[in-house]
């Protein structure tokens, strides 16, 4: 019984490699069955000793906890029932890292999602010169139709998927970590084309941020390498600006909004310097406590005077404002404290600086929406901590 839970566990483990950068349902179902599996294996005693035994673990859960106290103060709770539909994915963080899978499932299933992103890049590739439609108009079971082509999911996340893909692409290529280069180069590429055709400017963001990071890392011990990075970056960026309207548009807005402090000529104010300034305003008069578990929607909605519809929004398009706004000073660090300890059992392992970057990179798209929060970001990135935290990284492949 035993041996056939392990080979479920590498099945599902693998097989949701290829789910999250497909499809959101199925990636759904599968962490059911993971966490079943988990249930079934049994070794409660061991794996409450690892939660005990792991600070972030023990931040996991204060921060659920304490979503659930902070209904007890504020009187604005209207969406709380989304924040508690969003959390009980946080417990697949223990349910992963307390689950012992076979080495080989790590291997498989990093291969299988960078298969699965390169394929999702050309398809959106394909889209983007017209050569084939949209997926939805081909099958049903594609629920994607909006103005910003992409695979099968929503552009920013396809576009995030893709940038972190190419994050563990260029590390294995660099570090001659596998025994196929040119065929990763390939992958890097595809990825670099798909993100800049795109309009995600989280994925732009991220790409660009990694291949700076790595630009600095290298500068002294390897400088041929950091040329050849900024070269390749710089390329991709002036090639992008000149054949890409999406990313050209996207370029040129997100400088007019900066430079004019979120104005725009004949147009209304970002939304985005709404929110930032709105509930810096609102955090100021409640730092400690905040306003209660689902009390940002409501409260925007109600008191906050512009131009723009509330209703529709839960947050404020940054995580960390999020948490504070709601929970407080209290609940932001409790946040923070899940990727500290994170990075720390990172950085003492062979190869940290590499293994860092996950968690640091993940925090940065955090400043731009509540990704957090959001089920197939979130389902990534509990996936590849997994696989960071555990996987030997001096090993080719």
């Amino acid at each position: 019984m035993r041996e056939i839970i392990k080979k479920l566990q590498t099945f599902f483990f693998v097989l949701l490699g290829v789910a999250i950068p497909t499809s959101i349902a199925a990636s759904g179902i599968i962490m059911g069955f993971l966490a079943l599996l988990w249930i079934f294996e049994g070794g409660f005693n061991e794996k409450l000793k690892q939660i005990i035994s792991s600070k972030w673990m023990l931040a996991v859960l204060a921060l659920i906890s304490y979503y659930g106290l902070a209904m007890l103060w504020g009187d604005n709770h209207n969406n709380s029932s989304w924040i508690f539909q969003k959390l009980p994915l946080l417990l697949m963080f223990i349910v992963f890292a307390t689950t012992n899978f076979k080495k080989k499932a790590f291997k498989f299933g990093a291969i299988a999602f960078l298969i699965t992103t390169f394929i999702s890049a050309l398809i959106a590739i394909a889209i983007d010169f017209g050569i084939i439609q949209e997926l939805y108009n081909y099958t049903n079971m594609i629920s994607l139709n909006n103005d910003h082509k992409s695979a099968f999911i929503k552009y920013n996340y396809h576009n995030l998927l893709l940038a972190f893909s190419a994050l563990l692409c260029f590390y294995l290529l660099i570090e001659k970590q596998t025994k196929y280069p040119i065929i990763l180069l390939l992958f890097i590429l595809i990825y670099g084309w798909s993100i800049f055709s795109g309009a995600g400017r989280a994925g732009h963001m991220i790409f660009i941020l990694f291949f700076l990071f790595y630009s600095v890392y290298y500068i002294r011990r390897k400088a041929l390498i950091t040329l050849g990075i900024l070269g390749l970056l710089c390329i991709m960026l002036i090639g992008a600006y000149d054949y890409s309207h999406s990313f050209k548009v996207r370029i040129d807005e997100g400088f007019e909004t900066v430079l004019n402090e979120g104005k725009r000529p004949g147009k209304i104010k970002d939304i985005r310097y709404v929110f930032v300034q709105e509930s810096i305003s609102y955090i100021k008069e409640k730092p400690i406590l905040g306003y209660g578990t689902g009390s940002f929607g409501t409260i925007f909605n109600r008191d906050v005077k512009s131009e723009y519809k509330f209703h529709t929004h839960t947050t404020p398009h940054n995580n960390y404002l999020y948490v504070w706004f709601e929970l407080g000073i209290v609940g932001l660090i409790l946040l923070l404290s899940i990727f500290y300890f994170q990075i720390r059992e990172l950085i003492v392992l062979k190869n940290g600086f590499h293994r860092l970057i996950l968690p640091l990179m993940f925090m940065i798209i955090m400043l731009v929406d509540s990704y957090f929060f959001i089920f197939i970001l979130t389902t990534f990135y509990i996936y590849f901590y997994t696989i960071y935290s555990r996987v030997n990284l001096d090993k080719p492949s």
